[in-house]
């Protein structure tokens, strides 16, 4: 029987550049993750982006293992001018938890139209997929839930 997996998102600092800290947490089904590699594919919505030379400069010191997909990517375009982009970061196991893995992930407001309400702006960040390989080739189907 397969366990449930444990999604959690948290949004670290304040301001335009903030850090989106992505929390894995996996049942007991899987025998070994030692063995396993969790790779996320995490949507960044226009109200946000990633700055692929500030994730090479992250990867080269060992930081983080991110890296941008999408192509047609400009950092300095506003919201209402910009898409939907897309990374992919390999998960670290948290040392503080056996069964869990954990990526960090530096995300930066896009400037927004000008408006006349109280000057706030909510941007949703939509739950990433999951992918995992474990060499010792067990897989299983689990429920995903995800923790606010």
């Amino acid at each position: 029987t397969c366990s449930e997996i444990i999604l959690r998102q948290e949004v670290l600092k304040d301001g335009f550049h903030r850090d989106l800290l992505i929390k894995v947490k996996f049942g007991e089904s899987i025998e070994d993750l030692q063995t396993c590699r969790l790779l996320i594919k995490q949507y960044i919505p226009t109200g946000l982006f990633v700055d692929p030379y500030e994730l090479a400069s992250l990867r080269e010191r060992n930081i983080t293992e991110a890296v941008m997909v999408s192509e047609d990517f400009n950092i300095e375009a506003p919201n209402y001018l910009s898409k939907e982009s897309e990374v992919l970061i390999y998960a670290r196991q948290d040392s503080q938890c056996i069964d869990c893995f954990q990526a960090f992930l530096p995300v930066h407001y896009r400037y927004h139209r000008p408006h006349s309400k109280d000057g706030e702006t909510f941007i949703v960040v939509n739950n990433p997929d999951l992918l995992m390989y474990c060499d010792q080739g067990e897989s299983c189907k689990s429920f995903l839930r995800v923790e606010k």
